[in-house]
């Protein structure tokens, strides 16, 4: 199975991707980011993986940002789009010509707190549990069909640090293994 992992900023998710390539049901393609200064570029270049960069700056809308990306996907026709911290909502340029074939991990357990802020949300609400979300994209935002959530307690001491720590690790084990079984 191919892939391509889009991210924004340090990779964290890309590079367990990466690591756990060999041993696992996929292979990775390409990469993509909308983000020129993004850690994870060096992470492609270290595991010799061709990364695409886009600045959505340069671009009038989303629409004609999109567009390029989906002129990328159409020459590498992926099987699947994995986004592992890609900090941009997709327009429906890319949702309806990609259905059911992007994947997106959400730092929540779903349908809570979809959106930004999770961590902090499930501390001020006085959340027991936490937890990640994989899903499907649609057009609405982290409500496409559940693939797979995993939940971890919240310590009473647990912080918005803390918490961002412990979801990253938990992402970052069971990302590979879901996108594996798809």
């Amino acid at each position: 199975m191919n892939i391509i992992v889009f991210f924004s900023g340090t990779g964290t998710n890309l590079q367990s991707i990466l690591q756990n390539e060999e041993n696992l049901n996929y292979k990775v393609i390409s990469t993509f980011t909308n983000n020129p200064d993004a850690s994870g570029i060096d992470i492609s270049k270290n595991f010799n993986v061709d990364c695409k960069i886009l600045d959505h700056k340069e671009f009038d809308s989303r629409e004609k940002f999109d567009e390029e990306i989906n002129t990328y996907l159409q020459k590498l026709n992926p099987d699947y789009v994995i986004l592992a911290g890609y900090m941009r909502i997709l327009s429906n340029i890319l949702v309806d010509n990609w259905k059911q074939k992007i994947i997106n991990i959400h730092p929540s357990l779903l349908p809570k707190y979809p959106g930004l802020n999770t961590h902090k949300r499930a501390l001020l609400a006085g959340d027991k549990l936490h937890g990640t979300t994989i899903h499907y994209v649609t057009s609405e935002l982290d409500a496409g069909p559940i693939i797979r959530q995993q939940s971890i307690e919240i310590e009473p001491d647990d912080t918005i640090e803390s918490l961002t720590e412990k979801i990253k690790k938990l992402e970052n084990k069971i990302y590979p293994e879901t996108i594996s079984n798809l």
